[in-house]
């Protein structure tokens, strides 16, 4: 690793929250409440870490702690949430005493800063520069410039990166958000195309779909309600 990447890593902020065998909310840092509000994180002690995220997010942080639970997987399991204006990289390592297991250690890496720039000096909103992603066992930063396509996976986003399909864990429409809507096109609710790589644009049967250039060759079917709007940046 370079010093560069050294020193970035370095500088991250990091949070921590430990959990009880039931996975109970024990204590936590304060880049924790930070992040969470300090007000929520004291309403958590006590609760189960499943109880205090939202529903759609429970299967998530459930699989986390049964990965860091599960003896035959890695000491440590690693995902990604989004909170608004916050990419987050999560990390589960359980804990052990003499007795036997003691809870786990929920680590938390803001990767904002590593992914993202601010879109101005007076707008809180960040653009997305670049997207992390799961691949071979860990998570990598890939430019947004490589990116083809977006498609939806569920709370999940497929991102095709020279012809090669990886999962991101934060879900298509909040990536959506940190995204130039001029650069990044929505043409389906399921899909969003690198603008810079689109190829052709052609109508079959009344269903138009648009090619993109590259090692992904998918033809990608474009909406009616966007069909106009994507003309309009192809220039046909």
């Amino acid at each position: 690793m370079s010093s560069s990447n050294q020193y970035l890593l370095n500088r991250l902020p990091l949070g921590i929250v430990v959990l009880d065998t039931d996975d109970r909310v024990v204590s936590y840092s304060g880049e924790v409440a930070k992040i969470f509000g300090s007000t929520n994180m004291e309403r958590a002690i006590g609760k189960t870490i499943q109880a205090i995220h939202p529903e759609h997010s429970r299967s998530k942080i459930e699989w986390l702690i049964a990965q860091a639970r599960d003896d035959h997987s890695s000491e440590y399991a690693s995902m990604l949430i989004s909170v608004p204006d916050t990419i987050l990289q999560l990390r589960m390592v359980r804990l052990s005493s003499g007795d036997g297991d003691a809870g786990f250690c929920l680590i938390l890496y803001d990767i904002t800063d590593l992914t993202s720039s601010p879109v101005d000096s007076e707008s809180s909103r960040r653009s997305l520069v670049k997207i992390p992603i799961s691949t071979h066992g860990r998570i990598a930063l890939v430019g947004m410039d490589q990116v083809t396509l977006l498609r939806a996976n569920g709370h999940y986003t497929d991102v095709c990166v020279d012809g090669n399909h990886h999962l991101c864990g934060i879900p298509l429409s909040e990536l959506e958000a940190r995204l130039d809507p001029n650069e990044y096109v929505r043409v389906h609710r399921s899909f969003i195309i690198n603008m810079a790589r689109a190829e052709s644009i052609d109508r079959d049967h009344g269903q138009y779909f648009i090619t993109m250039s590259g090692s992904c060759t998918h033809a990608i079917p474009v909406s009616r309600g966007h069909v106009a709007r994507l003309k309009e940046l192809l220039g046909v």
